[in-house]
């Protein structure tokens, strides 16, 4: 179970880099969080959250003065990583960072999103995921189809 240490830190992380929004996935809105960029603390994300970082690659040339400088151009390749968890993923994150969550307006929309993630659809395998390791479930929606056995820690 994520300590609250590991959920201040989240809180923090979420805070200072991430983006709250919603993501629209067969006409629901979903409730998002992403985080992107050269943050040593996305791979930790991923584990306790039972996700993955994707590696962004980017190429591109920037441009200098050729009255002044010697080259024109110089070719710079940039990696960088995206953590982003949505739907009842992102409702549990929110859910169990949100008291920890010191940028008011994030934290509103935070609470928002985590009311709007209890009342769509889910999958029951992400809830059941994120029991397994160890997040606190908020009450959820009724699901006649959902097959959840939570797992208590």
């Amino acid at each position: 179970m994520p300590e609250a240490a590991d959920l201040a830190y989240v809180a923090a992380l979420i805070d200072q880099f991430g983006k709250l929004r919603t993501r629209t996935v067969s006409d629901t809105e979903l409730p998002e969080v992403l985080i992107q960029g050269r943050i040593g603390a996305l791979g930790w994300l991923a584990e306790l959250t039972g996700t993955r970082v994707v590696e962004i690659r980017k190429a591109y040339a920037r441009h200098q003065c050729s009255e002044h400088c010697p080259e024109r151009h110089t070719d710079i390749a940039s990696v960088t990583g995206r953590w982003v968890v949505t739907g009842a993923r992102a409702t549990v994150v929110l859910y169990n960072v949100g008291p920890f969550m010191r940028d008011e307006g994030k934290r509103h929309l935070a609470s928002t999103l985590v009311w709007q993630g209890q009342t769509v659809g889910y999958k029951s395998d992400v809830v059941n995921d994120m029991a397994r390791l160890g997040w606190r479930i908020p009450e959820l929606r009724d699901q006649p189809r959902a097959r959840i056995a939570l797992v208590r820690p």
